[in-house]
């Protein structure tokens, strides 16, 4: 009877604890690390010229050749001075991406065939299962790239381009009048 009664407290006891950690590690912030793939505390800086030509090729990667780039490099830009963090992970990722292209055979992922990019910014986009399980887990970088460029593409996609493809002549905010400007060749 006594050890019937040591048995039970020790459970009560066991549960107790661990329902005590689990309610420390919502409080305290395991749980939002795991789900947050916030950036690092590094300093900002302007964007340099080759990772905003990475960056380029990466927005005509995810959506297609007919998107105008400009506005979402102009976002890059801001949030790489604006942001700590943002122009470090901008960099971090425009290397990796150049490293495994060259392990391919070409030389820089802005210059790789159209085939190979899509492919390779393919892995970065939004995750859901076991694979964003392992990317929170073991692939920090790849879960901050998802989130704070492939998302951001997309979401500036939704709002901007996506209605210019869809058949009208320009997205909401847009004068139309600006929407009908053309860019005017430079006079020699």
């Amino acid at each position: 009877m006594v050890s019937g009664r040591r048995r039970a407290l020790r459970w009560i006891g066991v549960s107790l604890v661990a329902l005590g950690a689990v309610v420390w590690t919502r409080r305290r912030g395991l749980v939002p690390w795991l789900a947050n793939a916030a950036l690092a505390d590094e300093p900002m800086r302007p964007l340099r010229a080759a990772t905003a030509e990475c960056l380029r090729a990466v927005v005509v990667a995810l959506l297609d050749p007919r998107v105008e780039t400009g506005h979402y490099l102009e976002f890059f830009r801001w949030r790489a001075e604006h942001v700590p963090g943002a122009a470090a992970l901008y960099e971090r990722f425009a290397l990796a991406l150049d490293r495994e292209v060259q392990r391919r055979g070409a030389h820089r992922f802005a210059s790789a065939p159209a085939a190979l990019q899509r492919a390779l910014v393919a892995r970065y986009g939004v995750a859901s299962g076991v694979e964003r399980v392992r990317r929170t887990l073991f692939d920090r970088d790849a879960a901050r790239v998802s989130r704070h460029v492939v998302r951001q593409v997309y979401r500036r996609f939704a709002a901007t381009d996506a209605w210019v493809l869809a058949g009208y002549a320009a997205w909401p905010g847009m004068p139309r009048a600006v929407a009908r400007l053309r860019p005017v060749e430079p006079r020699p």
